[in-house]
């Protein structure tokens, strides 16, 4: 039968060299106990889209340590969660499956990441004798499935233990590693980083134009053997204003020229334009005769 256990905990980065500071220095605790050394093996299963990951969930059945079985867990706040628990068996627990139905639909649940860990333990204890929290030091090896990446690192997890619920022994906690130097983890969970860490990067789809390195062939272009771009067009250029050398050449004209003669010309012609010509045109200013009528124009001599 399922059972149900609140989660509050924190996460922080380490490494193999990392010390832990003094934790009786904490406010409320006591004493620290070594707990030993225990070897997990767990191995997280999910939708092949990891519709789970994405909404938070983990699903795990984990042999080792002293809650061997099923473990599902749901988030409720930053670093809380629910957990529900299933004894170990080969396949999912009908309970658990119940409660994804409503996530995966009709997707098969299948395993996506294995997580093997070491784990120190230590107990936190109160004046009393009484179990305030456990801290451990664990190194992680993960390994995507089926055949994926793999990654290893280090962490330690804080956890409340089991009916306290009082986060300010977290908070001192904290504020005790901060100042040996250990900081809070960049992933929610064990499971996230191991994700993070096995995905191999996306390629980027101008990787795959470059030419490899050293192989001495020109970068390609969009067609095939085009060597360079076409060149581009040039602009049109401009038409001349009326003040260049072309349009300043060019005798001034009017729509109308009144030669010295005193014809009326459309286009003045070259004895017109010369003053010590004549005209050859008939005159339309000549004066009227006594008559009234204009005389028969002649030709000059």
């Amino acid at each position: 039968m399922a059972e149900t256990k609140r989660e509050i905990e924190r996460k922080y980065e380490a490494t193999g060299d990392t010390a832990l500071p003094d934790l009786t220095r904490v406010p409320g605790v006591s004493s620290v106990a070594d707990d030993g050394v225990m070897e997990l093996d767990a191995v997280y299963h999910d939708t092949p889209d990891l519709r789970l990951a994405a909404d938070g969930l983990t699903l795990r059945r984990r042999t080792g340590g002293s809650d061997a079985g099923w473990h599902l867990k749901f988030p409720v706040a930053a670093g809380v969660r629910d957990e529900i628990r299933a004894p170990l068996s080969d396949t999912l627990p009908g309970e658990l499956a119940g409660l994804l139905r409503s996530r995966v639909r009709h997707a098969e649940v299948v395993p996506v990441v294995r997580l093997r860990s070491a784990r120190d333990v230590r107990h936190l204890l109160a004046a009393d004798g009484t179990l305030l929290a456990e801290l451990s030091v664990d190194t992680v090896h993960a390994e995507r499935l089926p055949d994926g990446g793999e990654a290893s690192w280090t962490e330690i997890e804080v956890e409340l233990a089991d009916g306290v619920d009082d986060e300010s022994l977290l908070d001192a906690m904290e504020k005790r590693l901060r100042k040996a130097g250990i900081l809070p983890s960049r992933a929610p969970s064990k499971l996230a980083r191991a994700l993070a860490e096995t995905t191999p990067p996306a390629e980027s789809p101008g990787d795959a134009r470059q030419p490899a390195e050293g192989s001495g062939a020109a970068p390609a272009t969009r067609r095939e053997g085009r060597e360079s771009p076409r060149p581009r067009r040039s602009a049109p250029a401009p038409p001349e204003p009326p003040c260049s050398p072309t349009y300043a050449s060019r005798p001034r004209r009017s729509s109308r020229s009144t030669p010295p003669c005193g014809a009326t010309c459309p286009t003045p012609c070259t004895s017109c334009a010369s003053p010590a010509g004549g005209c050859a045109a008939p005159s339309r200013r000549a004066a009227p005769s006594s008559t009234g009528r204009s005389p028969t124009p002649s030709a000059r001599s």
